[in-house]
């Protein structure tokens, strides 16, 4: 199998996101540095998922709980699809803007179906296929907030999720698309981020 790295996008902003313009950044850089590397793009605004159609699709079959709706095949198969692909990558990086305090609906949609107890998760119980795979989480915002990222509304849950559940190697970049509204404020513009994330697809290459 080529290796590839895994870009998601996920902002409604097709003209002019500069989440996407700094995933698409990153993921060429990575691929750049060896012969015969690929970039395997989903974007999740143009083809949304679904949501969950059932609570049972957390879980493995054998762990879900006794009444939990059964799943249909197609979601089944979308959920198995989904997981491989995050499996299979070699590095992710994850375009995560804010919107209304919080990540896209479509981004979360992508997290709760690759978020599967007795698969992929969860790590403090030696479930941890995917331990060790690096993220980089790219959150574009204009207001002057994420100073940490751990915390932050929109990249915060992917160290929960990717990195403390399912034990894979998270890094979170937020970066500015305003001035700052005000002197102090918490601001990094596109530049400054850009350096830091073709850095980061040079470790990790």
């Amino acid at each position: 199998m080529v290796p590839y790295i895994l870009q998601l996008d996920s902002s409604a902003n097709l003209s002019s996101s500069v989440s996407r313009y700094l995933t698409e950044k990153f993921a060429q850089r990575w691929a750049a540095g060896a012969p015969d590397r690929e970039i395997l793009r989903r974007d999740l605004h143009v083809e949304q998922l679904p949501h969950l159609p059932t609570n049972a699709l957390h879980f493995t079959t054998d762990t879900r709980p006794h009444d939990a709706q059964v799943p249909s095949d197609s979601a089944v198969a979308l959920q198995a699809a989904l997981v491989a692909e995050l499996s299979e990558a070699e590095v992710v990086v994850i375009g995560a803007p804010m919107y209304n305090s919080s990540m896209p609906s479509t981004l979360k949609a992508w997290l709760d179906y690759v978020h599967v107890i007795g698969q992929t998760s969860p790590a403090a119980q030696g479930v941890c296929p995917l331990k060790g795979k690096r993220v980089a989480v790219v959150s574009a915002r204009a207001t002057p907030t994420g100073q940490d990222p751990r915390t932050d509304f929109a990249v915060g849950p992917f160290f929960t999720i990717l990195g403390g559940f399912m034990a894979m190697d998270v890094e979170g970049f937020v970066v500015h698309s305003e001035p700052p509204a005000a002197e102090g404020d918490f601001y990094r513009p596109v530049a400054e981020v850009e350096a830091e994330l073709l850095e980061c697809a040079d470790r990790w290459r």
